[in-house]
């Protein structure tokens, strides 16, 4: 079977009514008709055994054009096909071939687990190396520019490998050159995350870290690193998140610009997280410090809704502590159910909006699954205007979300089906 991409655009200009997008599809906001007159659009995506569910990653570039980089899971493939949408949904002409271009590594398996947004309007691709026993041999890198193409002037080829056991999980590339990724090797109780740093040309700067490389402190069983951010200062921050037996949870660590950790960071942070209590959320970098905005609940997550569960958005300081001008006493909370996935999408006017998956919805769920959409002020209100008081909802018909990316005026969800053979593309303006 060979897997298609559907793409859809939605806008969500404040205060209007409710549109039906297609046949997969009920959103409370309106459909955007400039992409193919609010029905989509499909593309071919490599196929994959038929055992085996694809890998997406995605990226919004600055010009709004959105990225889709599909390899194959388990067993895995020796190509991936990374897709281009400009902002009306249509593939764009300029990247590839014709608005997609076909990547392979040396004849070996790979798997790409991130994109980011690379310098002059390409972008930066990781992930790790595999081969038919084991997946994550080696840490792999790719960069390509704004036409498709892989640069010449990185590594090898476009190809930069590092001896690293696991994969890359998360990249950022600062308007600088350089590359900051993170990932994670292992499993259940036995994982090790690390955090390294390339130039621009792909080299490993030998002077970061040890050898190229900092350890971060796993803080608990079945966690990687889920995000990395570097502030305008050149610090740098890494979310890893993970949990097992429903007992999520998310930590931030905090390195300089060398990759040494920030003096008191770490305590600073435990600290204004307060007692452990299930949270699932992600990191914006935010006036000076960053936020975490997602979900959270008093217990461990289980079959039945929990009513503890709340939305919450969290202001650090650059040393770890509460921002406590943010909100009240360093935070807002909203009504929310329990939800994993979440990502927040900072917006232009520095709001936000948030996109999460309530548990219940996970990909074993019957029936109909949704996203929840929540728009709030920089200040953490809810948007009034926005949907029904700050609150919109986008129906998916047996689809899980998989990947959320913003450039600051465009928001896109990229969702797969079930098996990760189909995926579908939804743009929303914030």
């Amino acid at each position: 079977m060979v897997p298609v991409l559907v793409a859809i655009r939605l806008a969500a200009p404040l205060g209007e009514p409710a549109a039906e997008a297609s046949p997969v599809a009920t959103v409370h906001g309106v459909v955007d008709t400039a992409c193919h007159g609010g029905a989509g659009t499909t593309i071919p995506s490599p196929a994959s055994p038929a055992d085996a569910g694809s890998e997406v990653a995605t990226t919004m570039l600055p010009s709004g054009v959105s990225v889709v980089v599909v390899s194959a899971g388990f067993p895995t493939a020796a190509v991936a096909t990374v897709h281009a949408f400009t902002p009306s949904c249509a593939p764009d002409a300029s990247f590839g071939q014709g608005g997609s271009e076909q990547l392979s590594y040396e004849g070996r398996d790979f798997t790409i687990n991130a994109a980011a947004p690379g310098v002059g309007g390409g972008l930066v691709l990781v992930g790790q190396t595999n081969t038919a026993d084991q997946i994550g041999t080696g840490w792999l890198v790719a960069s390509m520019g704004p036409n498709g193409r892989l640069d010449s002037s990185f590594g090898l080829g476009g190809w930069a490998e590092l001896p690293w056991p696991g994969g890359a999980s998360t990249v950022a590339q600062e308007p600088s050159g350089r590359i900051v990724l993170a990932g994670t090797q292992g499993g259940g109780c036995c994982e090790h995350e690390w955090v390294g740093e390339l130039s621009p040309r792909g080299a490993l700067v030998s002077g970061f870290g040890s050898a190229g490389r900092t350890t971060l402190a796993v803080t608990r069983d079945d966690s990687g690193a889920a995000q990395v951010a570097v502030e305008p200062d050149g610090e740098i921050l890494v979310v890893t998140a993970g949990g097992n037996m429903g007992c999520w949870g998310v930590t931030v660590s905090a390195l300089t610009a060398s990759g040494l950790p920030v003096p008191s960071f770490q305590q600073h942070f435990n600290a204004a997280m307060g007692p452990q209590t299930t949270f699932v959320g992600s990191l914006v970098v935010h006036d000076g410090g960053f936020l975490l905005a997602g979900t959270g609940q008093a217990a461990c997550v289980e079959n039945t809704p929990s009513p503890t569960a709340v939305g919450r958005v969290i202001a650090f300081e650059p040393n770890g502590g509460l921002e406590k001008s943010f909100g009240t006493d360093g935070q807002v909370r909203f009504s929310s159910p329990m939800e994993d996935p979440v990502w927040a999408l900072p917006q232009q006017d520095g709001g936000l909006l948030l996109a999460g998956m309530a548990v219940s919805s996970q990909p074993n769920a019957q029936g109909p699954v949704h996203l929840n959409l929540v728009r709030l002020s920089a200040k953490g209100h809810l948007e009034p205007g926005y949907g029904h008081g700050g609150m919109a909802e986008l129906q998916l018909r047996h689809l899980s979300a998989a990947e959320a990316m913003t450039n600051g005026r465009l928001n896109a969800v990229v969702c797969s089906s079930t098996t990760g053979n189909a995926f579908w593309l939804t743009e929303l303006l914030g």
